[in-house]
């Protein structure tokens, strides 16, 4: 159909063009140089039955490529804004107050850099803790490290204080918050903002001819907890003596006569 109806545009061009190389009729030559009218311009001296042709036909085989158009459109618009927020964000400037307080939100507080002095690979204590950051929850001791969404307002080797604490255990004793530990705090430091695998985002729409593929890789930030305190810690006894292996004693077989 649609190259029925380019052959059809192209033949009344071509008419066009032929009736504009003819010479005008007699009748038209004799009221020109018999009577000179100051009003007649060469639009007049166009056939009746031609029409110029004024407006642009699409030719389509199908209605689905505007609807495609739109909404290739609104996916567009929608990432603009996305991304104009995001941009927003980080360059807005925040006072010292609403950092302190967006932090304590997510569940930790900025100290300081990191000292040379300071000591943070300690001994392993039998003391463990959950603690929640944003909307994640981690069981973590001494020593330990994890994977959290990117923390704002801090940078490499910085020492935080993670104070939403809901529960401590140890050999001992085990303390539960209703929600939330208020004596309780694990420490840590940062040791790098990295990016986690690539998440590939597939999207379509059968027999509409829409595909769209996109990728995505989160922020994350790696934390090494350091000290947990607000709990007891039992003294881990040490003999000299090494531990000895249990060794399996050999099974006795009734001899059979």
């Amino acid at each position: 159909m649609a190259h029925r109806r380019c052959l059809h545009s192209a033949l009344l061009h071509a008419t066009a063009l032929i009736s504009l190389k003819k010479s005008p009729p007699l009748s038209i030559v004799k009221a020109l140089t018999s009577k000179p009218n100051p009003v007649i311009t060469t639009s007049n001296l166009e056939p009746s039955w031609f029409v110029p042709w004024s407006y642009v036909r699409h030719f389509s085989s199908r209605k689905s490529d505007d609807s495609e158009n739109e909404a290739e459109m609104e996916e567009s618009s929608d990432g603009e804004g996305e991304s104009d927020e995001m941009a927003s964000d980080m360059v807005r400037d925040y006072s010292p107050e609403e950092k302190e307080a967006e932090a304590a939100a997510i569940g930790y507080k900025v100290v300081g850099p990191l000292q040379r002095s300071d000591r943070v690979f300690k001994d392993y204590e039998p003391v463990f803790a959950v603690v929640q950051i944003g909307s994640h929850q981690f069981k973590v001791s001494n020593g330990d490290s994890i994977f959290t969404e990117r923390l704002k307002f801090c940078e490499v080797n910085d020492k935080l204080i993670l104070n939403k604490v809901l529960l401590l255990g140890s050999p001992t004793q085990t303390i539960i918050g209703r929600p939330i530990l208020p004596d309780a705090a694990v420490h840590a430091v940062v040791e790098e903002h990295a990016l986690d695998a690539k998440v590939i985002i597939f999207k379509k729409k059968r027999r509409k001819n829409y595909r769209r593929t996109k990728g995505h890789r989160q922020e994350l930030t790696k934390l090494r907890i350091t000290d947990i305190q607000g709990i007891e810690k039992p003294e881990i006894k040490t003999d000299g003596k090494p531990l000895k292996a249990a060794v399996k004693k050999p099974e006795k077989i009734a001899a059979t006569a």
